[in-house]
């Protein structure tokens, strides 16, 4: 007997049955794709915005000649590895048996590329051996421009695009704008997951991006939206699971996209054909288990001040003010300049997050499995 499939998808998007609401803003971003209004998409990390793009990119895609490529720049360091990523996305779009594509990939081989292959997964990754920069900005224009001019519809999605500012090269928002904007057909999502660093590039009236795209902030899924997803999926592989149940898993997630699909996962996988509080529980306690080895790592790599800082604000969960007199001397965390201090190295090393668009900003910890390991230590 075949085995069921987990309709609780923890890593990459599937298809959209395995998909939890986010109608509003697939629709919105299809208007503005409509529109040819570039768009800056927000949302911390691992709240879903993968999952949106290509949720979007399916239901897009039904449109007659339209072209969707979505590249994740997070690991670039320079706009050599932009011009890498961008080709490689290029080339890897289209089969090899088609008129339209023997032109891009005869376009693409103009540069003289090297080409290599995956051995696991099969795919190609293109690398350009272009040292110059003026060589590089052309390729990066000729690259778009040969796009736009395929008489078809190109939405081009490019995720973490905030790590632009950490290149070397400092005009590459300047270089970036000025060829987008001479660009008829493509459409642009600049999606990003340090809201500080985003906030820079596209609010800032000093940066070349001020106030070229429209914004969507991607926030947590209501409540009642995401427990009728969860009781339909175990509903519709014939289990049951009790309302008390439900409400602790999105109490226990805070409803952040990863975490709730992760724990919904590891619950479904214990096969039980009747969930209870109670395996909730069990399911919890297992996450923690398996994840206690990293979260010790995380230790080893913070000073004590930092943990120290970092377990308070685990246990406040949303912490408006980390020098407040009270909340220093509850958790002995020194003086205000060393939890000023200690604040700023966690964020920078991503361990926490702060929420600047609400209307009491606070500072959360980012994994919500460490948080509630650190609440129980």
């Amino acid at each position: 007997m075949e085995k069921e499939l987990n309709p609780f998808i923890a890593a990459v998007y599937k298809d959209p049955s395995h998909f939890c609401d986010r109608e509003k803003e697939t629709q919105q971003l299809i208007e503005f794709a409509e529109n040819g209004t570039n768009i800056t998409l927000f949302a911390i990390r691992r709240m879903g915005k993968t999952g949106l793009i290509l949720r979007f990119f399916n239901e897009f895609l039904h449109k007659k000649d339209t072209i969707c490529i979505y590249i994740d720049i997070l690991s670039t360091q320079n706009l050599a590895d932009f011009i890498n990523q961008l080709a490689t996305a290029i080339y890897s779009k289209f089969p090899k048996n088609k008129q339209f594509s023997k032109q891009v990939l005869a376009f693409i081989q103009q540069f003289r590329p090297t080409i290599r292959f995956d051995e696991l997964s099969g795919s190609p990754t293109l690398s350009f051996d272009i040292a110059n920069p003026i060589q590089q900005q052309q390729t990066i224009h000729s690259l778009f421009q040969f796009l736009d001019n395929q008489k078809m519809k190109v939405v081009f999605a490019i995720d973490e695009f905030q790590q632009i500012l950490e290149y070397p090269e400092k005009n590459i928002e300047s270089i970036l704008r000025t060829y987008i904007q001479q660009l008829k057909n493509t459409t642009f999502i600049f999606c990003g997951s340090n809201q500080k660093m985003m906030h820079e590039i596209f609010n800032s009236s000093k940066r070349p991006f001020f106030a070229s795209c429209s914004t969507l902030q991607l926030d947590h899924i209501p409540e009642n939206l995401y427990s009728e997803f969860i009781l339909r999926k175990f509903e519709e592989n014939k289990k049951t699971i009790s309302s008390e149940c439900i409400a602790f898993i999105c109490k226990w997630t805070k409803l952040h996209t990863f975490y709730t699909q992760y724990f919904c996962n590891i619950l479904f996988a214990r096969n039980k054909k009747n969930n209870t509080l109670d395996d909730a529980y069990l399911a919890a306690l297992h996450i923690l288990k398996v994840s206690e080895p990293v979260f010790y790592q995380y230790r080893n790599l913070l000073t004590d001040a930092q943990w120290k800082l970092l377990k308070a604000i685990a246990k406040a969960e949303k912490l408006e003010h980390p020098t407040a007199k009270d909340f220093i001397q509850e958790h002995k965390l020194g003086t205000p300049s060393l939890v000023t201090r200690s604040l700023q190295s966690l964020l920078n090393k991503e361990m926490i997050f702060y929420n600047s668009s609400v209307a009491k900003p606070y500072y959360e910890v980012y994994d919500k499995f460490l948080m509630r390991w650190l609440q129980m230590h």
